[in-house]
């Protein structure tokens, strides 16, 4: 069976800061620093003294397949059962997927990270496996077709969905995307919608509305609030969030910061990066879309002209008028100043607001429980049978397994386990997965100990009946902690 809650906890640990997970993406930056260079080196504005022709075709092949490298980057953070084997399904599918997007839709993926999404999706089905009976599960001849089955015909069925999506979506833009809409200030939400659309590839849908192809303070105000976004707010947000993150975080962000500087007129450059604030830190992207709107309204409020248009913009690459820096007014350096500042400091905010409520939450748990942190019960013998004896005892345990931190308990019958009395233990982000009858607790430094002597115990167990074991007194964990504060007084 496949185990998709640990691809999904996976995701959890990323987007959690697991320290393991975030220092393996270092690995994300190399190919869009390849990209970066290539697409400078090879911008076919710029004569490199070899033939045209050849020019763009090194151009789009970089811009097509470096994309690929970036997915095989994030499959490397994801476990699997073969290295090997998942960066070649990964690889292979994404070459597939381009290959058919280019004769089938060359005009709809303007940008390669739906082909990036798509490919990942692979990696759902190499996931490892923590069963008891994992041998048994390798050996199954059904096992391994429904993997390869997956592997080879899930992506192009996500991606065949986002042309469906995509699709719809187009037919509902061109009905809502009138001229009487672009002038209404209800064209402010057209900035986030480009940008998601850009996450995703798909911009080139939005740059040929005919309703777009205007001169008017709303179309102006569109141009200027995206061109800001991009070239200032993305960075700014980005160096905001690494200067708010920890250490082994910090650094991946401030050389995302960089290079989104250096890449924000590369329209494959930038929808990757875009892709990565989603997959990564989608909050980020939140306040980026909810910044984007506010330039909308200050672009017009200052009554600004545009640089480009939207022919120009992102098809592939961000184009600007000829003498762009000898147009510039004092109001334009005032929204550039803006567009650097309001979103740092919606960042800070919101940051700040959910620092406020995580506090006033553990404050709350903490008067509730009355109990003692995981770091303070210093004794995994105790940790184990306290565990042991909320959870149903050995005999309600199926399989453990674990993630990082997390220590993942199966068991078979949910209503054996006592929940409030987990609580009481002090474990953070409990999470009770009950489709599956899992248990997952971040255990910190304690769960590889945890998780050996539980796995000891359950292999042990299957030699023994319960009438061979005797018994031990019940560990009252109330008691425990009333002796830990008694000790603690004196």
């Amino acid at each position: 069976m496949i185990k998709y809650e640990t691809w999904i906890l996976c995701w959890v640990s990323l987007i959690m800061n697991n320290a393991n997970y975030q220092q393996r993406s270092l690995l994300l930056l190399f190919p869009l620093g390849l990209l970066a260079i290539a697409s400078f080196a090879l911008d076919k504005r710029i004569p490199i003294g070899i033939d045209f022709t050849i020019q763009t075709i090194l151009l789009e092949i970089c811009r097509t397949m470096l994309p690929g490298l970036f997915a095989v980057s994030v499959a490397c953070l994801i476990p699997t059962f073969n290295r090997f084997y998942q960066l070649f399904a990964v690889g292979l599918n994404y070459s597939l997927l381009c290959g058919i997007s280019i004769v089938f839709y060359p005009h709809l993926f303007s940008q390669p990270t739906a082909w990036v999404i798509s490919s990942l999706a692979s990696t759902m089905f190499m996931l490892p496996s923590h069963d008891l009976d994992q041998s048994a599960e390798r050996a199954s001849f059904g096992a391994i077709l429904i993997k390869l089955t997956g592997v080879l015909f899930v992506p192009a069925l996500i991606l065949l969905s986002f042309v469906v999506i995509i699709k719809n979506i187009e037919h509902s833009i061109l009905i809502t995307f009138t001229s009487v809409f672009v002038d209404s200030f209800l064209s402010c939400l057209f900035v986030p919608i480009y940008e998601i659309m850009l996450t995703l590839g798909f911009s080139s849908l939005l740059n040929s509305l005919v309703s777009l192809q205007t001169e008017s303070d709303t179309i102006h105000a569109m141009l200027n609030s995206i061109l800001m976004t991009n070239l200032f707010a993305l960075p700014s947000l980005i160096l905001v969030r690494a200067f708010m993150a920890k250490s082994y975080n910090r650094l991946f962000l401030v050389f995302l910061a960089m290079i989104t500087c250096l890449t924000s007129k590369i329209g494959s450059c930038i929808s990757v990066e875009l892709s990565i604030l989603m997959l990564f830190y989608p909050g980020t992207l939140i306040v980026l879309c909810i910044s984007s709107v506010m330039l909308f309204f200050l672009s017009l409020y200052l009554d600004l002209s545009t640089f480009t248009n939207f022919f120009m913009l992102y098809q592939p690459d961000l184009v600007l008028k000829n003498l762009v820096f000898l147009q510039l007014t004092t109001s334009h350096y005032a929204l550039v100043l803006l567009s650097v500042i309001l979103p740092a400091i919606m960042q800070v905010v919101l940051s700040k607001l959910g620092t406020v409520n995580y506090l006033k939450n553990k404050f709350k748990k903490r008067t509730y429980t009355g109990g003692l942190a995981i770091d303070e019960i210093d004794n995994p013998e105790l940790l184990l049978i306290a565990i042991l004896k909320n959870i149903g005892g050995k005999s309600n345990i199926e399989a453990v397994s674990k993630l990082g931190s997390e220590l993942i308990i199966k068991v078979f019958n949910y209503k054996h386990i006592s929940s409030r009395e987990l609580g009481k233990l002090g474990a953070k982000n409990v999470l009770f997965v009950r489709s599956i009858n899992n248990v997952n607790l971040n255990l910190g430094n304690m769960t590889n100990v945890i998780y050996t002597r539980l796995h000891n115990i359950v292999t042990d167990s299957e030699n023994y009946t319960q009438n061979e074991i005797s018994l031990s007194e019940p560990f009252r964990i109330d008691d425990y902690l009333k002796a830990q504060k008694g000790d603690k007084s004196e």
